[in-house]
């Protein structure tokens, strides 16, 4: 994975450099999208990209790209390296003081895919809560530094997540993820203005729509904790549903309506591929 993209030209990835100078980047006027490519092909490229120009707008980041352009170049991108699997990430930086003439668009490839314990999804995993709610939720944008001190403090606790507690206690995401709660026939998810709606989460809500009713509402970590839900569970781009047996010291008592969820969402997902 030799070369990288920056406004469609072709640039070696070790070249791939930002100024310190850069007013987009150094004020986080920043958006950006990362996606699958398995055995060459990008993975709902088209979703990604739209989620880019959505991003961008609501951030009113203005720039001169189409999403046309940007899917050709991803394609080429995956040619020229000959990528058969990994992540790439489209990064969009826009310029606060020249509107469309500074923007830049970088496609880079990042890594491998991750490929989670397949004992996360038999059993579910451990998360945490941590307090702090993202500027702009709706936005994919590059204020991370919120989502990785949680994300680190969820590792020196051994758990693989950290769901984000706003100021009035209620659970809004992760810090890379989606968060689902169930409550018998119902999937439950923080209301859409307060979270960033992710690829997964809305082709799990299409996959899910016939079995189960969809609620739109505030989750409270204390009604968490109160038992109040029967189940819970994360998703993302690399994760797709990975079921929660544990948030902080409270144990979850089953996982078998998230693993339903889960064959429903792979069944929607190879009707989109195929």
């Amino acid at each position: 994975m030799k070369f990288s993209v920056l406004n469609g030209k072709f640039i070696k990835t070790k070249k791939t450099t930002i100024s310190m100078l850069d007013k987009g980047y150094w004020f986080d006027f920043c958006v950006y999208s990362s996606l699958k490519v398995i055995q060459g092909e990008p993975y709902f490229l088209d979703y990604h990209v739209e989620r880019i120009f959505d991003s961008a707008e609501r951030i009113e980041l203005k720039h001169g790209f189409s999403k046309t352009e940007i899917s050709d170049w991803v394609k080429k991108l995956i040619k020229k390296n000959k990528t058969k699997d990994c992540l790439l990430r489209l990064v969009l930086i826009g310029d606060p003081d020249l509107e469309k003439k500074g923007a830049k668009l970088y496609i880079l490839p990042i890594t491998g895919l991750t490929y989670h314990k397949n004992q996360d999804y038999s059993e579910g995993i451990k998360v945490i809560t941590y307090s702090g709610q993202r500027a702009v939720p709706e936005a994919k944008t590059k204020s991370l530094l919120l989502g990785f001190l949680a994300f680190r403090q969820a590792k020196k606790e051994g758990a693989t997540e950290a769901l984000m507690i706003d100021n009035d206690g209620f659970v809004r995401e992760g810090t890379q993820t989606n968060f689902f709660a169930i409550k018998g026939d119902k999937l439950i998810i923080p209301p859409q203005t307060k979270c960033l709606e992710g690829i997964t989460k809305k082709f799990i809500l299409e996959a899910v729509k016939d079995e189960f009713q969809i609620t739109e509402e505030d989750i409270p970590l204390d009604k968490i904790k109160m038992g109040d839900y029967d189940e819970f569970f994360i998703s993302s781009t690399t994760r797709n549903v990975m079921p929660i047996r544990q948030i902080d010291d409270y144990q979850v008592k089953s996982i078998d309506q998230c693993k339903k969820i889960s064959k429903l969402l792979k069944k929607y997902q190879d009707k989109r591929i195929t």
